[in-house]
């Protein structure tokens, strides 16, 4: 292992820019429903000062009914102060007159156990944690200081959580690159973080919005670098805990590299394993403090209180665990429309670098990677939409991209130095930013998932044959209609910051 080089942060500084100049670029923002509650969380705690959202606050992320018998069930309400079709009155003034009622909350979030205290009315926390929103707070309060307001505002609320969701991948390709360098000359190790910056979905999925794998896979990427290039107790041990403390506050399942790190460290280290679990304690304890205090349970995580509904949905079953292994790993590494290996293929390296990793004494910090990344993978194997839904790419599983990345270091050399190898990785890493270029610039939402016809679409247990289909083909689809496609994306993405009801 090599110690930094004075050049090192100042190469990682220009891959930081140069990523996020490139995630930025498209000025756009990708419409996703699943990053909606993280950007208004973030809105939440700097305009009323607390972590979840109520009816009165944000009324567009709730159905409302009206006592019309002409006016459809389930409607959605942009502000109060807005006037219904037809009507010179306002919404607020149909609330104050009775004549609306309150439906429930959108899937993205989930009752707590809380009222506010000044208005009475319950409150609602994000279906996927509190984590992502907080990393969003510091855009969003520059976005408010220039003038913006982020009641009212939508389009400022989500160029800022964009740039939160660029800024974060763009730092994780620094690290990743601060990683690599320790196992490998300079210029290859650049070559292998600008692959995963440009070749992998983060870019086409991770930083055109803000998930909340988006902020996990900084935080993964930055304990794995304390991890590996760490030499004191505090770094090796205190910073990594406080880093993957973080990943499994954004989403849980970051525990399961955590433990990784942990039994790594308390074989080969035992100071930096004692560093990193009482560093670890604060934000774990946080995360659970807010679980019981909002759900009444420490142990109760939103996003599992709300996906037994879409699990019946999707697949007529409300179990979470459904899927056989087999399948989701078969999907999310080989299904032509999901598949890791068909969108991303130069990180087959990565298999490689696992055995090698085992074979070589120099790669030995390594080799809790090896377990991590499968350790990762199964939950979201067996989870029962193993494709994500609507997506592009193999968005269950983007967050472990950092760690792949960086195991592919120890078959990196054997690949370069044999020219018929490295034609052929070149070759594949050239695919995947083709792939990443078509997702981050033509891929919509609907397009190729919903289908030519609302019959066709992929979450219906009936067509999930597409998934599998090269003639029915995610990216070919986007590559032919590229430019119908670009354009529809701008259009979307246009209404999407406009409209918070849509």
């Amino acid at each position: 292992m090599e110690k930094l080089r004075w050049t090192d942060p100042r190469i990682a500084l220009g891959l930081f820019c140069a990523a996020f100049l490139v995630f930025f670029s498209n000025g756009q923002v990708l419409v996703s429903n699943d990053a909606r509650p993280n950007a208004y969380v973030a809105v939440s705690l700097l305009t009323e000062g607390d972590l979840v959202i109520s009816p009165l606050e944000a009324p567009f992320m709730f159905y409302w009914q009206a006592d019309d018998p002409d006016t459809k069930v389930g409607f959605s309400i942009p502000a109060w102060d807005a006037h219904p079709a037809g009507s010179q009155a306002t919404y607020g003034d149909y609330a104050v007159a009775g004549r609306l009622k309150f439906v429930g909350p959108k899937y993205y979030l989930v009752p707590t156990q809380r009222n506010r205290p000044e208005t009475g009315e319950p409150l609602y926390a994000s279906t996927f944690g509190f984590a992502a929103g907080v990393a969003a707070v510091p855009a969003l309060a520059v976005a408010r200081a220039l003038g913006a307001d982020l009641r009212r505002d939508h389009a400022a609320i989500w160029v800022a959580a964009k740039a939160s969701a660029s800024l974060l991948v763009a730092g994780s390709v620094a690290l990743v690159y601060l990683s690599v360098a320790g196992f490998t000359s300079r210029r290859r190790a650049l070559l292998l973080a600008a692959a995963y910056a440009f070749g992998t979905c983060v870019w086409a999925l991770s930083s055109q919005t803000l998930w909340q794998q988006t902020p996990a896979l900084f935080f993964l990427a930055l304990g794995t670098l304390c991890i590996l290039r760490g030499e004191s107790a505090w770094i090796r041990g205190a910073a990594a805990g406080l880093a993957y403390s973080a990943a499994i506050a954004c989403r849980p399942t970051g525990a399961l590299v955590a433990l990784t790190a942990a039994a790594y460290l308390f074989f080969s280290d035992r100071r930096s394993f004692i560093a990193g679990v009482l560093a670890a304690i604060p934000i774990v304890a946080l995360l659970l403090a807010y679980n019981l205090y909002y759900f009444g349970s420490a142990w109760e995580f939103g996003q599992l209180a709300a996906a037994a509904k879409a699990a019946e949905e999707k697949t007529g079953s409300p179990g979470l665990w459904q899927t056989p292994l087999w399948l989701g790993a078969a999907g999310n590494l080989l299904s032509p429309s999901r598949g890791l290996l068909v969108h991303s293929p130069f990180l087959a390296a990565a298999f490689a670098g696992a055995v090698l990793a085992w074979r070589k004494p120099e790669y030995v910090r390594l080799r809790f990677l090896t377990f991590a990344v499968p350790a990762l993978w199964l939950p979201a194997f067996a989870w029962f939409d193993w494709w994500g839904g609507w997506s592009y790419g193999y968005r269950p599983i983007v967050d472990s991209m950092p760690l792949l990345a960086v195991l592919c270091v120890p078959a990196l050399d054997w690949i370069i130095d044999r020219p018929v190898w490295r034609a052929a990785f070149v070759a594949s890493i050239a695919w995947s930013v083709l792939v990443q270029i078509v997702g981050a610039f033509a891929y919509n939402f609907h397009g190729w998932n919903a289908g030519p016809e609302a019959a066709a679409d992929v979450d219906r247990p009936a067509n999930r044959h597409r998934l599998w289909s090269f003639r029915d083909w995610q990216i070919a689809y986007f590559l032919v209609n590229f430019k119908a496609a670009h354009a529809e994306r701008q259009v979307t993405s246009a209404r999407w910051m406009s409209d918070p009801t849509w």
